[in-house]
């Protein structure tokens, strides 16, 4: 099976090079769909039953310390029952949540940095909204493209797969940040991590490509939708080893 997959995937490569015109391309389309494929637990569970399970967690933690009040300790313990009640008559077996949240936080991780293979080194168009990056010390000029606008400075970085590190031809130190554009070039899997000032701070823009850019345009026509080329697949933060994934 992954002999074919390698040979389809080889096959579409070799396609999409000889062809003159950039391929058009979503950011949903940077993730590896081989890596977002697994059985999350936790991803329909709601907001709610999710922070009674958090919750689990944190009372664990606290009834583990030794000098505890013996009322405080019962309170804790009564609070514990009352929340795995919740989560029992919804349906939700505890015990095997708990027990799976460290390795779905692991494929989580994971299919935040996969990269789709089939887009490395590919002539692409993509549009979003592009964040100017400070010169590099060898002259060049760098962006970062983002799908939705206010990322890395008012809302959360995208993940390193949805992050696309933009090598321009010129000075974007003119571009908005609220202005959508069109950047088309060669796609290339590159990881990058640095740190750049935006607006009131400096953010982390930790990326996994590189679009070498041959051209770039505005896209007005685009300003009205302030999220471009996003769908449901688009991976979420992993979470922190003591907490719940999806909390």
């Amino acid at each position: 099976m992954r002999f074919w997959v390698s040979v389809f995937v080889a096959a579409m490569l070799a396609a999409t090079q000889a062809s003159a015109k950039p391929e058009a391309i979503e950011f949903s389309d940077l993730v590896d769909p081989l890596a977002v494929v697994f059985d999350d637990p936790y991803k329909d569970m709601g907001t709610r039953l999710l922070n009674e399970l958090k919750l689990v967690v944190e009372l664990d933690e606290k009834l583990a310390q030794k000098d505890i009040a013996e009322d405080e300790r019962a309170r804790l313990t009564a609070r514990r029952k009352a929340a795995k009640d919740m989560l029992a008559i919804n349906g939700q077996d505890v015990d095997a949540l708990l027990n799976q949240r460290w390795d779905i936080a692991k494929k989580r991780q994971t299919a935040r940095m996969a990269t789709n293979p089939i887009l490395d080194g590919v002539e692409v168009a993509l549009s979003g909204y592009l964040i100017p990056a400070p010169q590099a010390p060898d002259g060049s000029y760098f962006g970062y493209l983002v799908p939705q606008v206010g990322m890395c400075s008012h809302l959360p970085p995208p993940p390193p797969n949805q992050l696309v590190r933009v090598k321009l031809l010129e000075d974007p130190k003119n571009q908005s940040l609220y202005v959508p554009v069109r950047v088309s070039g060669k796609l290339r899997v590159e990881a990058t991590d640095a740190a750049i000032f935006i607006l009131d701070g400096e953010a982390r823009m930790f990326s996994g490509w590189t679009l070498y850019a041959t051209s770039l345009e505005q896209r007005e026509d685009l300003a009205e939708n302030s999220v471009v080329g996003v769908s449901e697949k688009t991976v979420t933060t992993a979470a922190e080893p003591r907490h719940i994934p999806g909390s």
